[in-house]
């Protein structure tokens, strides 16, 4: 089975440079982007009625046939001294797909958070943020392909909570995190929590990320959750490594494996 995909990305980019340096929107920032795409099945039926008649299995998040939206999205930031905020917000098919656990509001957040600079080493953000796992990520302005993997369709996509990322030296990171079950981006609906960590390394000619989570994501392990006595999914625990190297000035060679 041929698929061919043929994306169109448009990307705009607005700033607040023509302020005056003591302006008090100096530190305002704005940026986007905006998908569409199509495609077609060369030896097979071009239609997406459900599941059962969809000619492949479902990644995310290009999926449909013929010409199709994928998303746009706008990402305002401020930062004044030592603090900022993130305001991600997103409008689309795609968008909406990774946001799918948003229960109280309009499928259009995909990153809010604050952040506090503690230190040249150490800080603290609190809030809803992309997931850290994964050599891919949700805005395909950033992925080196259009279409997502089958490994990244499985998630995570998102997380709410707070997070500490630690400089430890030129060249190695860490994070440690405590947040809600995986994609439950707006508040926490199953009482439980999951804890988050990354050791990082990076140089001019590669880097590798290790990344960690583990938790209860349906608040059931023990018998009394929020769906009473159903039967519990257990406690995940991820493994994740992304790491990638430059080879030459033209080839640079990733691996992503979880």
């Amino acid at each position: 089975m041929k698929k061919i995909y043929l994306p169109l990305v448009l990307l705009f980019a607005l700033n607040s440079h023509a302020q005056e340096e003591d302006s008090p929107t100096n530190g305002f920032k704005i940026s986007g982007s905006a998908d569409v795409y199509t495609r077609f099945n060369l030896n097979s039926f071009n239609r997406n009625y459900d599941d059962i008649d969809a000619p492949a299995p479902a990644t995310s998040f290009a999926n449909d046939p013929g010409f199709a939206i994928g998303m746009a999205n706008i990402i305002m930031s401020y930062e004044t001294g030592k603090v900022g905020a993130v305001a991600d917000l997103v409008y689309g098919p795609r968008g909406e797909d990774a946001v799918f656990n948003s229960i109280g509001n309009p499928n259009i957040v995909n990153q809010l958070y604050v952040y506090w600079n503690v230190s040249d080493k150490v800080t603290l953000t609190l809030g809803n943020w992309n997931t850290y796992l994964g050599y891919e990520v949700i805005s395909p302005a950033a992925n080196f392909n259009y279409s997502t993997s089958y490994m990244f369709s499985y998630g995570p996509f998102s997380h709410t909570g707070i997070k500490a990322d630690f400089e430890l030296s030129d060249e190695f990171s860490a994070m440690v995190a405590v947040m809600n079950p995986t994609d439950y981006t707006e508040f926490n609906p199953v009482g439980t929590y999951t804890l988050g960590a990354q050791l990082g390394y990076a140089k001019d000619a590669g880097s590798a990320f290790l990344n960690f989570l583990y938790g209860d994501q349906d608040g059931k392990l023990d018998g009394i959750g929020n769906n009473g006595g159903d039967s519990s999914a257990g406690s995940t625990f991820q493994v994740d490594l992304t790491a990638g190297v430059d080879l030459s000035d033209e080839f640079y060679l990733g691996f992503n494996t979880t």
